[in-house]
């Protein structure tokens, strides 16, 4: 009985240190694993469970590389299962540590590293380990801030900007490799220099003054400074410093971030200086030159002197455009520029003020009449021939002057008033220059109201066509019909071609002018022979704008087709003066035409310069002596004689000739008599509206 009460006893004290043992093992914070000579697991604590996610029942039993199947190295690859801690202290005998490993947990779905040491246990007398205690310390926390600190780490050296760090005295301690390509310097260049050593001796301030002198609490700076570089120049540099202060608010470091700003700051200067210039004749733009003339008016007030605007236009600018193209406009514009600038005084101002307009600003005149000097210089100087690309091209120039302060207090008005000058220059025949007086402001308000009334004249129907007819001066019949157009203006009732067509040449809207004149007469000619009346030619007057389009061969096509004439009906007439630059374009649209068999007419024939060499160029079948040689035929034995040339000539040429202006039938019997062809004028009838009978009664 004593024998099994003591054996009881035994008993019972065995299972309370096992209980004791049990409750050590599993509030241990490492996971512990006790694997036989195989590799199965006879015994796992809590904190094992926990880092496997899985149950001891289903990791008692199994060997260890089973239910951690998805073991990984620190650089991810997979970790052999003969090369893990525990099998190599079976495989060895020998105890493993330090091993670091990803545990794939299946409860958490994701990877637990841990540090693993593999222990083996003997019994004694024998050379293998009848089992082997491995631990798992979790080390997961750790292992994140190690990944975070180096990816930091690899941020700092592979991002753009140069970094270094201080120690709290500004001693460099550490650089990334932005640092060695931005500067050249190398680390060991500058390893326990004063971050002082990077800044240039352009600055005229010292960073390291400014964070230790702050007797406020600034945390650190930022700004533009220049940094040295090893081996090259000087550069420029956006700097941010930040301060690191431990837990008791203390500085320990100081971070310095750069970057090099070089190409920045080009790009800067250069919107900067597109901001205030013309990018294609690099002179101050309009912007500019109205802050400098503000700032010259302010000395003028303050030291009671004169200053001149003199406003500059390109005279027939738009047609050298639209004939040779904006590349060749282009570089006209540049040596007008440059021609512009080689003249005026050092302290003047040219600007491109827009298109082909340009401003001068003279300060401080010592003499009213100085400006006009330059002016004249500026207009023999455009007046010199300019050659672009094998073409020799002629320019002239229209100029304005404004003087303050006698023409103006303020730079609107200086400027408003030298381009009213302008207009009037070239009113007087361009190529000249005008003071401004006072009755230009009225006349240049009077002269933009009909400019915006002209182009709105298609749209709002105040154009309408009136027709002259031509006749055979020895039979007296109906040749053909010059269309002539007419402006109804609303408030100024009829206007006449010579008051608005300068004007539509001027400003652009000539080619939309004189296309709806062309579509019309078309559209009438049409009309009139639906109508069963015999009127074979309808002649449209065109400007030398259309002829340089390259288009225009077209229009007359399209306007031929849509009102089905063929091209003998219609007729063209154009001013000799218009050929005087002998421009290609136009003599090549006129010859196409002509080879469409449209009939194309020198009108003003005597009027104007032409060369005749412009005869064996374009085939033309008539010439039309102009009016005042008409006029005057009976009076004037000069005007008799030239009358008489110029038929001569054109008979000589196997062309006709057509007089306009014909208002008497003496006049009539002498040009007859001289063996004119054709005629026009009062005599036959005015210009008249579609409907009048005279169209029948000269077909009769």
């Amino acid at each position: 009985m004593q024998h099994l009460a003591r054996r009881n006893l035994i008993i019972e004290a065995l299972k309370i240190s096992e209980a004791k043992y049990r409750s050590l093992f599993d509030s241990m914070d490492q996971g512990i694993f006790y694997m036989d000579p195989k590799g199965i697991v006879t015994s796992v604590n809590q904190a094992g469970e926990q880092l496997l996610g899985l149950h001891r029942d289903i990791i008692i039993g199994c060997k260890f590389v089973d239910v951690c199947s998805k073991v990984i190295k620190e650089d991810g690859s997979i970790f052999l299962c003969e090369q893990q801690p525990s099998m190599v202290t079976l495989r060895t005998g020998k105890p493993v540590d330090d091993v670091v490993m990803g545990l794939f947990n299946r409860e958490k779905q994701n990877y637990i590293w841990v540090v693993a040491n593999s222990v083996p246990q003997f019994r004694e007398g024998e050379q293998q380990p009848y089992q082997v205690m491995m631990t798992l310390t979790d080390i997961t926390s750790q292992k994140l801030v190690e990944v975070k600190h180096s990816l930091a780490l690899a941020i700092v050296d592979n991002i753009g900007e140069g970094i270094f760090v201080t120690d709290k005295d500004k001693k460099i301690i550490s650089v990334n490799s932005a640092f060695t390509i931005i500067t050249g310097f190398t680390q060991p260049d500058v390893i326990g220099k004063s971050a002082g050593f990077l800044q240039s001796e352009k600055n005229s301030l010292k960073i390291d003054d400014i964070l230790s002198n702050s007797n406020e609490n600034i945390g650190g700076w930022q700004g533009e400074i220049w940094c040295r570089h090893k081996c090259s120049e000087d550069f420029p540099s956006w700097t941010t410093v930040n301060e690191i202060k431990d837990i008791n608010g203390a500085i320990t470091h100081y971070v310095y971030v750069f970057m090099d700003i070089t190409l920045l700051k080009k790009a800067q200067d250069r919107l900067d200086f597109l901001a205030y210039h013309d990018p294609l004749t690099k002179l101050p733009n309009r912007l500019l030159v109205i802050d400098r003339i503000n700032h010259a008016l302010q000395n003028a007030q303050r030291e009671g002197s004169q200053i001149a605007v003199l406003f500059l236009d390109l005279d027939r600018f738009k047609i050298i455009n639209d004939v040779y193209g904006h590349s060749v406009g282009d570089s006209l514009l540049k040596e007008v520029a440059k021609r512009i600038k080689n003249l005026v005084r050092k302290e003047d101002t040219v600007s491109r003020y827009g298109g082909d307009e340009f401003i001068v600003l003279m300060e401080n005149i010592p003499d009213a009449r100085n400006p006009a000097q330059l002016a004249q210089k500026l207009i023999e100087t455009t007046n010199r021939p300019v050659y672009i690309r094998g073409r020799r091209l002629q320019i002239a120039i229209s100029l304005g002057i404004s003087l303050f302060p006698q023409d103006g207090r303020d730079t609107d008005t200086l400027i408003k008033n030298a381009d009213a000058a302008m207009y009037r220059a070239k009113k007087e025949g361009r190529n000249n220059y005008q003071y401004y007086c006072p009755d230009l402001t009225t006349e240049a308000f009077a002269k933009m109201a009909l400019d915006r009334a002209l182009r709105q004249s298609i749209d709002r129907g105040d154009l309408i066509l009136h027709y002259q007819p031509q006749v055979c001066l020895k039979t007296g019949k109906l040749v053909g019909v010059e269309s002539l157009v007419r402006w109804k203006h609303p408030t100024m009732g009829l206007i006449l071609p010579l008051q608005f067509i300068p004007l539509a040449e001027e400003n652009g809207f000539i080619v939309a002018l004189g296309e709806w004149v062309l579509q019309n007469a078309c559209k009438q000619l049409r009309q009139w022979l639906d109508e069963g009346m015999q009127v074979n030619k309808m002649v449209v007057n065109v400007s030398v704008v259309q002829f340089q389009r390259s288009d225009f061969v077209a229009t007359i096509k399209h306007a031929l087709h849509l009102n089905e004439l063929l091209p003998s009906n219609l007729g063209l007439e154009i001013t000799g003066s218009s050929l005087m630059d002998n421009s290609e374009q136009t003599i090549k649209a006129i010859n196409q035409l002509i080879a469409l068999g449209i009939d194309v007419t020198i009108d003003d024939f005597g009027a104007g310069c032409f060369s005749l060499n412009n005869l064996k160029r374009v085939r033309v079948k008539k010439l039309k002596i102009d009016s005042s040689y008409v006029f005057n035929v009976l009076s004037n034995s000069d005007d008799e004689d030239i009358t008489r040339s110029v038929i001569a000539l054109a008979h000589s040429l196997h062309l006709q000739v057509i007089a306009e202006g014909i208002e008497s039938e003496a006049q009539q019997k002498l040009l007859v008599d001289l063996g004119c062809d054709e005629g026009q004028g009062y005599l036959y009838s005015s210009p008249t509206l579609p409907t009048s009978a005279i169209f029948r009664q000269l077909m009769e």
